[in-house]
């Protein structure tokens, strides 16, 4: 074994922690150590419980006056349980082992004994990473209404204050205790317990730190980007440590909580204020040195910091969002960019006078527009409103070019977005977007609908861990309490969807979102008035019969897909029964249609499409999804024809709406099919050679023009961009830096998915839309492929007429070729078939045309797919297929039934 063998498994060692339970409830943390060390050997550290978050309930926030409450104490309580720190790893595993045999008795109760999952690394690095700590410090959380002049939204406790600035996982943290009501679900019975309080931010989220020397104590003042993340456990707990250093946190879970200050101070404060008295001048120095190590700005002030208390201080808030109010003579477009402003921090809510609304209503609204997403730009606050907003509404009177028209195309929309976090709320300044069916229709009142989107602090993924409240293992194991029970976060989020939310004056209801809003925690809201309902609008979109949840949301996001819409169909040209083709219990036509040459031509003329015409379509049309490909002569009458197994629920809506189409897509290669190509005997070679092809065209592309162009127009999709006609038309990346610094992002993109991804261009690869062999030509085991080479009219159109008169490149892929569908997991899921040339399917071009011939549907053993605009990466004549030429058994993938409710699904 080498020695980075050896440190690599002593990096991976179970370490010293273990959780205990099963001993009397009158034991105490000393008594329980000593029989430890005594049975086993040397313990650092025994923390004891007795308490935890009662089930069923969850901490009260909005009580401010805990003397009023009357206090239960009838509900379940938790286990004595404990966490116990070794001295050696090999006492914790004994200990796991002896508690396994019944041979850990004490006072005739056999302990229970759960080993921890730290690893030894972590453990010496904590030992050997102190944490600057001041103690008993002041916390202020507040506003910065000047350079040096702070409103106090809250204050913490006078005593027992703790502010940790943390190398060892780059953090900081104010922890405190205080007694805290927690309020149960049958909303009757209370209970006060202590709880620990844990607010923790990251370093990197500090935008700057101002230290301060008042008269009788030394202040840090830290202006954060984000709200911080806030935490909280049962105290009271028994402590016993017999060593002076410093030792991992215990496995007792932290659980993720809302803003607890009565005045919302979390939410809509960016600054904390820590005060300190000046003997721990040796640790503001070397915090100092670490925030600069860190890229954090240092601000040494001489002056004094200016101290008082916010309006309404320590009042309890109405206002969850922090939204300005409705103000007479200023439109929704305005208050609503003023949001945009308070909610980043760029302006405070207390520096909003009448004067600054004045400044609001003399303006035209598109100047005030302008102005206010000027100022969204900047970085850093403005003490001075009035002045801030007179200097760059004057500077575009003068500048009338910069203030945008509201003139947007038929196929885009502006949305507003609302980011809501544990704590805090974002408005965000509307971005033009692809519409969909709703927003067409309801075009006049756009600006009533809102996406929302439930992120965690710092704009991070909100998962599971910020919703539930984890219980320590041990307690699993020993008591019937329920492993599961949900957070106040959760609480917030289910209070939104359900109740709705106020903003700018108007009140906005949960509408529907789509699947891939749900992925990204996204939904529609829209603020109804008295003619218009979210209810309204559901019924508009169509009947929803669905008595499975999931499938319902699914089918009322369909309207939602961003899509193009094309010309009017009326139902009569329309063949809703062209027959699936099912076979063993599967559906070989799943989502597939067709489409007549004539109303293919219409829809390419409505898109304005370039070069060839797309061979298919992804389309919604009334309550139907799924691809429909262009076949000449069919013989029938019908401009349309759709299988039933597009048709998802009843609508009335007769636009063809185009979602995508057949055209060139460069193939790349990523992390998922790598995997599953190297398992099924692709060598290592083959991916690094593509790799280093890939990376060797991205450095050239700076130096040389001509590769430059080939990797714009092989590895790009956006064949007409500025860089390519720029490339087109002569210009020479080392004499024109516009161009080059263009070249520089493109090249940068490529490398950071190169890099995250392990996304490797491959040049005999494709992304293609799948299709069916309507002609039932193709055997089992058999498919078409006709690609084209990138079109260079884009290019070219405006250098020369006879570029746009050439035939497209087009080429037949013969032989052994490999495709897959993302997300691919299994090694079944690669799939290998013989491409063969078909005359009578010549007319598809970058399709993969499947057979509706064999057992079993090829899409289906990809992952699990269907044909209903399911895109798959396919290579042929390369290293990359495998070396058998045969594909792995694919998995089952035959979903379980779906569950359903007594009746239809309902919107409270």
């Amino acid at each position: 074994m080498t020695s980075q063998d050896a440190d690599k498994e002593k990096k991976d060692l179970v370490i010293t922690q273990v959780a205990l339970g099963g001993f009397n409830a009158d034991v105490s943390a000393e008594e329980l150590t000593e029989f430890l060390e005594r049975e086993v050997g040397t313990i650092w550290r025994c923390r004891l419980k007795r308490s935890w978050t009662p089930p069923d309930s969850y901490p009260d926030f909005s009580v401010a006056d805990i003397s009023v409450i009357e206090q239960r104490n009838d509900y379940q309580k938790v286990v004595p349980h404990a966490f116990v720190h070794f001295a050696l790893p090999d006492l914790a595993q004994e200990a796991y082992e002896m508690a396994g045999r019944d041979e850990l008795i004490h006072n005739g109760c056999p302990l229970t004994v759960d080993l921890g999952m730290e690893t030894y690394y972590k453990v010496v690095r904590r030992r050997n990473t102190d944490p600057y700590r001041f103690t008993n410090v002041n916390a202020n959380i507040g506003t910065l209404v000047s350079p040096d002049k702070f409103l106090v939204s809250w204050k913490s406790p006078e005593r027992g204050v703790d502010f940790l600035v943390d190398p060892f996982d780059g953090t900081c943290r104010i922890m405190f205790s205080r007694d805290t009501v927690f309020s149960f679900q049958d909303a009757t019975r209370k209970a006060v317990l202590k709880c620990d309080f844990k607010v923790e931010f990251s370093v990197g989220d500090i935008r700057n730190v101002k230290f301060y020397n008042q008269r009788a104590s030394l202040v840090m003042l830290l202006d954060l980007r984000s709200s911080p993340l806030i935490f909280y456990r049962t105290a009271d707990d028994d402590i016993h440590v017999s060593v002076p250093f410093n030792l991992l946190d215990d496995e007792d879970p932290w659980i993720r909580t809302t803003d607890f200050t009565g005045a919302g101070a979390i939410g809509h404060c960016h600054f904390y204020k820590i005060s300190f008295s000046p003997r721990f001048g040796l640790a503001v120095d070397k915090a100092k040195a670490y925030f600069k190590g860190q890229g954090v700005s240092i601000v040494l002030s001489n002056k004094q910091l200016s101290v008082d208390y916010e309006p309404g201080y320590d009042e309890p808030n109405a206002n969850p969002f922090f939204s300005v109010p409705e103000k007479r003579g200023i439109s929704f477009e305005v208050l609503f960019l003023v949001n945009c402003l308070v909610h980043k921090g760029i302006i405070s809510r207390h520096r909003l006078s009448e004067e600054f609304y004045s400044l609001l209503e003399k303006q035209l609204p598109d100047v005030n527009i302008a102005a206010l997403q000027h100022i969204y730009s900047y970085k850093n606050p403005i003490f001075d409103t009035c002045r801030g907003l007179r200097t760059v509404q004057e500077w575009l009177l003068k500048k009338p070019m910069l203030v945008k028209t509201n003139q947007l195309s038929e196929y885009n929309v502006e949305v507003r977005r609302l980011l809501i976090t544990p704590t805090k709320a974002y408005c965000l300044p509307p971005e033009v977007e692809l519409s969909n069916r709703v927003l067409r229709k309801y075009r006049n009142i756009a600006d009533r609908f809102i996406r929302v989107t439930f992120m965690d602090e710092g704009k991070q993924l909100l998962n599971s861990s910020a919703l539930n409240c984890n219980i320590a293992p041990i307690l699993k194991k020993m008591s019937a309490m329920p492993s599961l029970s949900r957070t106040t976060i959760f609480r917030r989020v289910k209070r939104i969807v359900q109740n709705g939310l106020t903003l700018c004056g108007r009140h906005y209801s949960f509408l529907a979102f789509s699947s891939n809003q749900l992925r990204g925690r996204s939904a529609w809201f829209f603020a109804e008035d008295k003619r218009i309902t979210a209810e309204s609008i559901r019924t508009w979109m169509g009947k929803f019969n669905n008595k499975n949840v999931a499938k319902c949301a699914a089918r009322m996001g369909q309207c939602f897909s961003s899509t193009y819409a094309t010309v009017c169909v009326p139902f009569s040209e329309v063949n809703f029964k062209l027959p699936d083709i099912e076979r063993n219990g599967y559906n070989f036509s799943d989502g597939i249609g067709t489409i007549s040459p004539d109303l293919a031509v219409e829809v390419v003329s409505k898109l304005q499409l370039t070069g060839e015409q797309p061979s298919a379509f992804q389309i919604r049309y009334a309550g139907c999804k799924g691809m429909v490909v262009c076949w000449p002569n069919l013989g029938d009458k019908f401009k349309l024809s759709l299988r039933p197994s597009m048709n998802k629920f009843e609508s009335r809506h007769n636009i063809l709406e185009v979602v995508a189409w057949t055209r060139f897509q460069p193939g790349f290669l990523n992390r998922e099919i790598i995997t599953l190509l190297s398992s099924l005997g692709v060598s290592d070679d083959a991916f690094m050679k593509l790799q280093e092809l890939m990376v060797f065209k991205l450095d050239e592309m700076l130096k040389n023009a001509d590769t430059a162009f080939e990797v714009l127009t092989t590895s790009c999709c956006d064949l007409e961009s500025t860089a390519a006609i720029m490339l087109s038309a002569g210009f020479d990346p080392q004499f024109e830096p516009h161009l080059k610094s263009m070249l520089s992002c493109i090249r940068s993109g490529q490398l950071k998915s190169l890099l995250t991804k392990s996304r490797i261009f491959v040049p005999q690869s494709r992304w293609l839309l799948g299709c069916l062999d309507e002609l039932a030509i193709l055997e089992h085991g058999q498919c078409f492929i006709q690609v084209s080479d990138p079109s260079l009219l884009g290019c070219f159109a405006k250098h020369g007429a006879k570029f746009s008169q050439e035939e497209p490149n087009l080429q037949i892929i013969t032989g052994t070729v490999v495709f897959a569908k993302n997300p691919c997991l299994h090694p079944g899921d690669v799939r290998i078939l013989e491409a063969v040339d078909v005359p009578g399917l010549h007319h598809l071009v970058d399709c993969l045309v499947f057979p509706q011939k064999g057992g079993r549907p090829h899409p289906n053993e990809a992952s699990g797919s269907d044909l209903d605009g399911d895109i798959y990466f396919v290579a042929w004549g390369s290293d990359l297929i495998p070396p058998g030429k045969k594909s792995a058994p694919p998995m089952d993938y035959t979903p379980a039934p779906p569950k359903e409710s007594p009746r239809p699904v309902r919107i409270p």
